[in-house]
């Protein structure tokens, strides 16, 4: 094959790939379900709002700020903002909602990239979890870290939303919006899962390197235990003297009353 064949060949297949790269964007994991197979229809976004009357820019965040709108989703979801492409639902775009419950990640999710300016953000039923206002420059990869810990035992309803903006004339604004159905408890970022575990385990060897501590004062005690023994003898030495007088031989108990020996021992 000449070199001719092999860059009309080469370009081809650019052209036929850039739909899916340049164009379009879908959630990888946890997978959602779409309610068509067509590949180049479920990635496509759900709404052109340069068509439906909207006065497009490169500024979509100004005009959520500048029409009271405090998040992504509140413009996405608000009933008769805008209406969906042919085949695709308000709610949940191509995606569906209804669909088998998905295993929960384990604290990520992936895309397959952001490739335009514009917002995203992604909710856990009423939480959210991830948001930027131009996601393609906030998150270079196809994953991202997610906290899924407000998830519980009955599952929870991912939504992905995006509002990607491509520089035509004029500017187009795209909805793309997908719901993932998720079964479990989730678990929070891994990041912040090591904090709790590290500290435990620092603080633990702490009580027993003090336990020592009692057992070197406890000989104390035996060690002056023979301290009333080395003085009871001064008592024997002097009870010869009150021998010679009889008047002086009651003195001598008194002596031998010092109980030092036994108090000590007691």
């Amino acid at each position: 094959m000449s070199l001719r064949s092999l860059a009309i060949v080469s370009c081809v297949a650019a052209t036929l790939a850039t739909p899916f790269v340049d164009a379009h964007a879908r959630v990888y994991e946890p997978a959602p379900e779409y309610t068509i197979s067509d590949r180049n229809k479920n990635w496509s976004p759900q709404a052109f709002l340069e068509k439906q009357g909207f006065k497009t820019s490169n500024d979509f965040v100004g005009y959520l700020k500048q029409n009271g709108y405090e998040t992504l989703r509140d413009f996405m979801d608000k009933p008769g903002v805008y209406k969906p492409e042919k085949g695709a639902t308000f709610e949940c775009g191509w995606s569906n909602p209804n669909a088998t419950a998905k295993a929960i990640p384990n604290s990520k999710m992936r895309l397959s990239g952001y490739t335009h300016d514009g917002p995203c953000e992604v909710w856990l039923d009423d939480v959210r979890v991830l948001h930027g206002d131009q996601c393609n420059k906030e998150f270079t990869g196809q994953e991202m870290k997610i906290d899924y810990s407000s998830c519980k035992q009955k599952g929870c309803m991912m939504k992905w939303y995006w509002l990607g903006i491509r520089p035509f004339k004029p500017v187009s604004w795209q909805i793309y919006k997908e719901c993932i159905p998720l079964k479990g408890t989730g678990e929070a970022a891994s990041d912040n899962d090591s904090v709790p575990t590290t500290k435990p385990t620092t603080k633990a060897p702490v009580p027993t390197s003090q336990a020592p501590a009692p057992t070197t004062k406890a000989p104390a005690p035996t060690t002056k235990a023979p301290t009333p023994t080395t003085k009871s003898p001064t008592p024997t030495t002097n009870a010869p003297v009150p021998t010679t007088t009889d008047p002086d031989t009651t003195a001598a108990p008194d002596a031998t009353k010092t109980p030092s020996c036994n108090r000590r021992r007691d």
